[in-house]
């Protein structure tokens, strides 16, 4: 593979969803032993639940745009074409963004400060150590078509 790779693929050894799920799990856990409650307003949960839902609908939408592209979710698969359409439109990581939106909204319903609170690290995790190895897969894979669409479209929201 050009661009000094070895392998046609991002590299990304941890999915992001087992990190997000480990990350709401260990919140889970530690509030159990060492609750960190958040304010107990039933809006909090309603949002929260909100979110969730939201998350999931941002995912099949995603998920319906891996499909009609033919490329492979899981980022130790090579991609076969660049996908601009769908929730691709606005933001570059539409299924990571509904994961940060899903563990928000988990946490909220559950009124569990240390989901939110394991967030912050769990986003910066993904950020460099998933999202800049896709980014530099992906530039390598499709060059200036992939500088165009960085350009166009934010990396997030």
């Amino acid at each position: 593979m050009a661009c000094g790779r070895s392998e046609d693929h991002a590299d990304v050894i941890l999915p992001p969803p087992v990190i997000h799920i480990v990350s709401i799990g260990l919140g889970g856990a530690i509030n159990h032993y060492f609750p960190v409650s958040l304010p107990h307003w039933v809006i909090l949960q309603w949002v929260g639940a909100m979110l969730a839902l939201s998350a999931i609908a941002i995912t099949l939408w995603g998920m319906r745009e891996f499909h009609a592209s033919r490329n492979p979710v899981a980022p130790i698969r090579p991609v076969n074409r660049l996908m601009v359409s769908g929730p691709y439109r606005f933001t570059r990581n539409p299924l990571y963004l509904s994961l940060i939106l899903l563990q928000l909204g988990v946490a909220l319903f559950f009124l569990n400060g240390w989901m939110v609170l394991l967030l912050a690290p769990v986003v910066v995790f993904v950020r460099y150590y998933v999202v800049a190895r896709e980014e530099a897969y992906l530039l390598c894979r499709f060059g200036t078509d992939y500088q165009a669409y960085q350009n166009r479209v934010r990396r997030w929201i």
